[in-house]
């Protein structure tokens, strides 16, 4: 491969982290949260550490301890269910210096776990449904409903993809839409039923559960076409868009970079998601091909609920958007995903295969 197509997936990563710190930058200066900046410089840093590591280890060596990462997974998911519970929730283990998202690492090792037990046999099928259901509903009880369809999405785009279904996954579908109804009426929070009730009519609930929407869509839509410029965002420097350096952080982009600034996001978005479709294409085994695939719908998942919970298409799930969103967690998981996207973009794995062919 050419060297500027090797480095081009570099650079796509470095551009989104730098959006990203300038739209941190922006909504925390000043405020409280200043210091987050630096935080989240010090992880970009790192993740794009994790990121040239990951892409020097091979894919016989991830599908060799896909297994034992999906039992760490599984413990540490009981562990966060087993602390105390902070603002009605148990998703993150404090280490004092910083925070850990045992899902995070979940949504990970869900699509190396599949792509083993999909490569080796169909009749996996089975296995790939039940640990798939085990850590959504680890997940679940957290609770953290928008990791959990996370988590069920990949389950259902990788079995897609592996075509290791049969008409079982015909079942599996209809089953879930029966139970669906009964989780929504039954099984979700007050504030998650809430979330859903807003999402279908922001206008009724405005001043209360579609707050954060209705003013991300007002930010959005003041930036007009070249935006307000950084730090002169009013509704962002005013506090009128809460969690601005997390899940609403595309309004900050919209106000004070306007129709120009989202748009150039949108391109770097389009331009990854090209490269892990390429990469995707170059596998040269099921296992390989499977991991890609899952990385490719996961970040494409990622993008498309964020900017649409920002802009009132998608119901608020609290899913951030990769390497743009404030967050350690998510940072590193998205950085090491990509890692392992750039070794098959480059060609660097090995040309031996690991499992059945495509």
């Amino acid at each position: 491969m050419r060297k500027g197509v090797k480095l081009f997936l570099p650079f796509n990563l470095a551009a989104l982290m730098f959006f990203g710190l300038l739209a941190i930058f922006s909504a925390t200066y000043g405020n409280r949260f200043s210091g987050l900046f630096y935080r989240q410089l010090f992880w970009d840093a790192l993740a794009f550490s994790v990121f040239l590591v990951v892409s020097r280890l091979s894919f016989r060596f991830w599908k060799a301890i896909a297994t034992w990462l999906l039992l760490l997974s599984l413990l540490l998911l009981v562990i966060v269910l087993l602390l105390p519970p902070v603002s009605g929730s148990r998703r993150w283990i404090d280490f004092g210096v910083a925070s850990f998202q045992p899902s995070e690492v979940a949504k990970f090792v869900i699509i190396l776990f599949l792509a083993k037990i999909y490569s080796e046999s169909r009749k996996n099928f089975y296995i790939g449904v039940a640990i798939t259901g085990l850590l959504a509903f680890l997940i679940y009880k957290e609770p953290d409903l928008g990791m959990t369809m996370m988590i069920l999405g990949i389950w259902f785009f990788i079995t897609f993809f592996s075509r290791r279904f049969d008409k079982w996954i015909l079942i599996v579908l209809v089953v879930g839409l029966v139970i669906l109804p009964l989780l929504l009426f039954f099984g979700l929070e007050e504030y998650q039923m809430n979330r859903i009730l807003s999402f279908m009519n922001p206008e009724k609930y405005a001043s209360s559960s579609a707050y954060n929407t209705v003013q991300a869509i007002r930010a959005i839509g003041s930036g007009g076409f070249t935006g307000k410029g950084l730090l002169l965002g009013v509704m962002n420097r005013y506090g009128y868009v809460p969690e601005d350096h997390t899940d609403f952080i595309f309004s900050v982009i919209g106000e004070e970079l306007g129709f120009v600034g989202t748009l150039t996001l949108l391109m770097l978005y389009s331009l990854l998601m090209l490269n892990i479709w390429k990469a995707t294409k170059r596998a040269p085994d099921m296992f390989s091909y499977l991991v890609s695939a899952g990385i490719m719908i996961t970040f494409f998942m990622h993008i498309t609920e964020n900017i649409g919970m920002n802009l009132g298409l998608m119901p608020v799930t609290g899913i951030p958007l990769p390497f743009v969103s404030y967050g350690g967690s998510s940072v590193m998981i998205f950085a090491a995903q990509l890692g392992m996207t750039y070794r098959l973009l480059a060609g660097n794995i090995e040309a031996k295969l690991i499992s059945n062919e495509i």
